[in-house]
């Protein structure tokens, strides 16, 4: 009898269920139907235990790994230049005591003569002239341990050292850098001719050594120190170099071939000095668009007629060809047809653009064209970033180009193998830096850096503690396997105090295979899951 109740009992509960009078209602179990006082009991707990969570979670600090920032650039200081003269014996003229109350004759030391620029610093005390710190630092140590002039004569005029350096400087725009970073001016207001000649002298040569450091620097490494834009940006800072540099000028040889070897010989650099000489002799090539516009398919625009006839004079002949019968017909119409669209998805295409035929402000952007002057600053921007890397590369090399998302190998000066890359967003950037490639690993562990555990895994697990459990994560502590959901995600802080990593696998972040060159960034070359990216 009780099993009929039992089966009675179901029967009923689905017959109720499905009455279209209560359709419109929660439809019940068959535990809120057999046992209503039980199943509300349950629910009382579900609500205190995510009341308990929600009140954790209020509770909780919020918690991040700070990523690299931007700076605000600081230019490096300035410092005086310090110079202290030889130190100059003279021979004493007269006798002097034996102690014996016996005269003697005083006898002459026997030293070199002192350098007229060493007479000049005795004459002068402070020389009144600064420079960046390193460059001063370097001008300093190297004029206290020799005194002599390398730039002027005895007469105080420029000598040919100098004169071959004068016309190197004033061609610094070939290079990219700015001649009037470069200018030498010098002039003395002492009232003694004899005070003002020897500050003039001392000046012209400080002073030129000055920039002639300055310019070798500059064209070794780089007008700035790249590491005080953006922590984002982990390269050597060159500052170490300056003495050695200074050598390099003041040595033997003619200075200006020595300052023009400083500039990078690889053939990147080559080339965006050609194109720089090239931008100068060219044309202004801009058409007027608007570029607060928003023309969608089937819309009328009167600013439309201006970008078919732009269109027409940007795109290849490939894309004017296959859209030759539109574009002879089209006479200026403001209605956005569906041959129009194919065009703007065309030229959109060929761009680099997204093809979706909205013309919008990229579109107008690109159409446009690029002034002149902003070519040539974007020309002298990767001229100096490529200061920042080694003058040279290697026989064999990969060279990451981020801006245009490409990697490409090279041996012997020969491009062996080209691809696309992802890199980071803007959130979350890949850093600028170069190292060297030490080994490849095949079927790779991912070892999850700490910021991607506190920044995005912790919340995820917070609220799901089993959400790393079941993507197949392997996180331990002491050296003993944990669960994911056995850890208080609320008490995570800063720096977990237990490990992840992914196993190797179709859905491992590096997927198949992991490029190490160790790094402080924990940053690699790997092939990720999901392709779709390298398409955009």
């Amino acid at each position: 009898m009780k099993s009929l109740k039992l089966f009675t009992a179901v029967a009923l509960a689905g017959t109720v269920l499905a009455t279209p009078a209560l359709s419109s209602q929660k439809r019940k179990t068959l535990f809120e139907v057999l046992f209503p006082k039980a199943h509300e009991q349950r629910l009382e707990r579900q609500r205190a235990k995510e009341l308990a969570r929600q009140q954790a979670l209020g509770a909780s600090k919020p918690v991040k790994v700070k990523t690299s920032r931007n700076y605000t650039y600081k230019v490096v200081s300035r410092a005086p230049v310090v110079i202290k003269p030889l130190k100059v014996e003279l021979a004493s003229v007269g006798s002097i005591d034996n102690g014996a109350g016996a005269q003697q004759p005083q006898q002459a030391l026997e030293v070199d003569s002192p350098s007229l620029m060493t007479k000049d610093l005795v004459k002068l005390g402070k020389l009144g002239v600064s420079a960046e710190k390193h460059v001063a630092a370097a001008v300093s140590e190297f004029y206290s341990e020799n005194q002599e002039y390398r730039w002027i004569n005895d007469e105080g005029d420029w000598n040919s050292r100098a004169r071959s350096v004068f016309k190197l400087l004033k061609s610094a725009q070939e290079y990219g850098l700015d001649p009037d970073d470069y200018k030498i001016v010098v002039s003395s207001s002492a009232d003694d001719p004899e005070i003002q000649q020897a500050h003039k002298r001392l000046l012209s040569e400080i002073t030129m050594t000055n920039v002639a450091l300055r310019y070798a620097m500059d064209a070794s490494f780089g007008t700035i120190n790249p590491n005080r834009l953006s922590g984002y940006h982990d390269l050597p800072v060159q500052y170490g170099k300056t003495r050695d540099v200074l050598e390099q000028v003041l040595g033997t040889g003619l200075p200006a071939n020595t300052l023009r070897d400083m500039h990078p010989a690889n053939e990147k650099f080559v080339a965006l000095k050609k194109e720089l000489s090239a931008l100068a002799n060219t044309d202004e090539d801009i058409i007027e668009l608007p570029t607060k516009v928003l023309i969608k398919p089937g819309n009328r625009n009167d600013a439309l007629p201006a970008f078919i006839s732009a269109i027409q004079k940007r795109a290849s002949e490939e894309t004017l060809q296959a859209h030759e019968e539109f574009l002879t017909t089209y006479a200026g119409s403001t209605e956005y047809s569906k041959e129009a669209v194919a065009l703007v998805k065309a030229y959109q295409k060929e761009a680099g653009l997204g093809p979706d035929g909205i013309i919008g402000r990229n579109t107008a952007t690109k159409l446009a064209g690029i002034k002149s002057e902003d070519k040539i600053m974007q020309v002298k921007l990767a001229m100096e970033r490529l200061r920042w890397l080694p003058k040279e590369f290697g026989e064999r090399h990969v060279f990451i180009n981020q801006p245009e998302y490409r990697a490409r190998y090279i041996e012997n000066g020969n491009e062996k193998l080209s691809m696309r890359v992802v890199v980071g967003k803007k959130s979350n950037q890949t850093n600028f830096f170069y190292d060297e490639i030490e080994h490849v690993v095949y079927n790779p562990y991912w070892g999850v850096p700490r910021s991607i555990i506190v920044n995005e895994f912790r919340p995820q697990s917070i609220a799901n503690p089993g959400y790393l459990d079941q993507r197949c994560y392997e996180i331990t502590a002491g050296g003993q396997r944990i669960s994911s959901s056995s850890i208080n995600w609320y008490a995570v802080g800063q720096y977990p105090n237990f490990n992840f990593r992914q196993p190797p696998g179709a859905k491992n972040a590096f997927c198949e295979l992991k490029i190490m060159f160790p790094h402080k960034q924990a940053i690699y070359m790997h092939n990720p899951p999901p392709k779709h990216q390298f398409k955009k």
